[in-house]
């Protein structure tokens, strides 16, 4: 995939596209919008993106159209009947796992992960999570699963825009300190500035690290 995307300016064609339907997971997608850049220009033909966080729909769609994979109508189509779903589904370009239900995207990409060594195969699994989604306790069930078969082709990105549905992370569910958390769970884990060119410098980085999954904490600056 080409590392253009990272320089690509779409915040403004996102909220174009959302001024439509009243905003809708604006703030959600405009947080996601970094890291499926870095994560789609890192991205090799036989690696598996999965966006757990699937309200953040609207920050990928805005990547397949700078693909040249979406028209500006089909960008407009979002949430209509039969236009874009509000939350990805498999058979769209690059999908390969319809998201909505949070807690799930980790385990899949487990699952993923543990076939693709049984088939020989080599690819990375790429698993993008709301912070606010870490309330669920799957993804830590799934977590130690990752570690315990050392699952070094799973690698998390972790949304951490301090922000979920009903307001903020630290006053709902606190998650600090979240770095230290993964570690514990036997996760070798990072954290990097919400920007695209410095999560894919660090992701690049991650591919020499092996025996372990990766997570990546992409902090989104209030």
């Amino acid at each position: 995939m080409s590392e253009s995307l990272v320089n690509s300016s779409l915040d403004n064609k996102l909220r174009e596209m959302l001024s439509e339907v009243r905003n809708f997971h604006l703030g959600s997608s405009v947080t996601c919008l970094e890291i499926l850049k870095a994560v789609m220009a890192k991205k090799r033909e036989r690696d598996v993106v999965i966006l757990s966080k699937g309200h953040s729909a609207p920050a990928f769609y805005v990547i397949l159209s700078e693909l040249g994979l979406l028209s500006g109508e089909e960008l407009k189509s979002f949430a209509d009947l039969n236009g874009l779903p509000s939350h990805v589904i498999r058979g769209l370009p690059f999908i390969e796992v319809s998201s909505g239900s949070l807690g799930q995207g980790l385990s899949v990409a487990n699952g993923i992960a543990l076939a693709s060594r049984i088939e020989g195969e080599e690819r990375n699994i790429y698993v993008i999570l709301g912070d606010g989604e870490l309330d669920e306790g799957q993804i830590w069930e799934a977590a130690m699963s990752s570690s315990h078969y050392r699952l070094d082709n799973v690698v998390a990105i972790v949304d951490r825009n301090f922000r979920q549905l009903t307001g903020k992370t630290e006053e709902i569910m606190s998650k600090e300190p979240l770095v230290d958390k993964w570690k514990a769970f036997g996760w070798e884990a990072f954290e990097v500035e919400n920007k695209a060119e410095k999560i894919l410098k660090l992701l690049y980085e991650l591919d020499r690290i092996k025996g372990r999954p990766k997570v990546v904490i992409a902090s989104w600056k209030m």
